[in-house]
């Protein structure tokens, strides 16, 4: 079944989209208004449509709740409303694909909250707002068992903040 999603990326999107898959772990560097949301979104959505894992799980990790509510639901749904069998869940902010894939909106707020998932991949935007402890004390671990991918993803914020630090890294 192929399946078109309502998304053309602009030059420096697909030029990253190109090169990202070459790693499993990478950092944005970003500038406002360069459409980061959306670029990831659709990264998270061919990834869960072309994973060959059992019911494999993605995730969009935000600040906030309000963050992920805002700023990347109504995408999520808006370029997964054509693949057909798909289904929401407001309530729990997540996108269930036909072939068992799921795509959950999560917030750093609590990292105890995400503690005990496994996921294939994800992307934690807005790094340089994240609480510090989420990334080695809960990803890390979540995506061990099947070599997820991580893509940190933010605008410049000062020098005292995690995304700083990945980048010096």
């Amino acid at each position: 079944m192929k399946v078109t999603i309502p998304y053309t990326p602009r030059k420096q999107q697909a030029f990253i989209h190109e090169q990202i898959e070459k790693f499993r772990y990478s950092l944005l560097c970003c500038h406002r208004r360069f459409g980061k949301t959306v670029m990831c979104i659709n990264h998270l959505i061919k990834a869960a449509m072309t994973c060959q894992n059992y019911n494999p799980r993605f995730a969009y990790i935000a600040p906030t709740y309000g963050q992920a509510k805002k700023i990347a639901f109504d995408y999520l749904k808006y370029y997964t409303k054509d693949i057909p069998g798909t289904k929401y869940n407001e309530t729990e902010l997540r996108c269930d694909l036909v072939n068992g894939a799921r795509i959950m909106l999560l917030s750093s707020e609590n990292p105890d909250s995400i503690r005990g998932i496994y996921l294939d991949g994800c992307i934690i935007d807005e790094t340089a707002q994240i609480n510090p402890a989420l990334i080695n004390e809960v990803i890390t671990p979540a995506l061990s068992d099947r070599k997820g991918f991580m893509i940190l993803v933010g605008t410049p914020k000062g020098m005292a903040n995690l995304f700083y630090d990945y980048y010096q890294k």
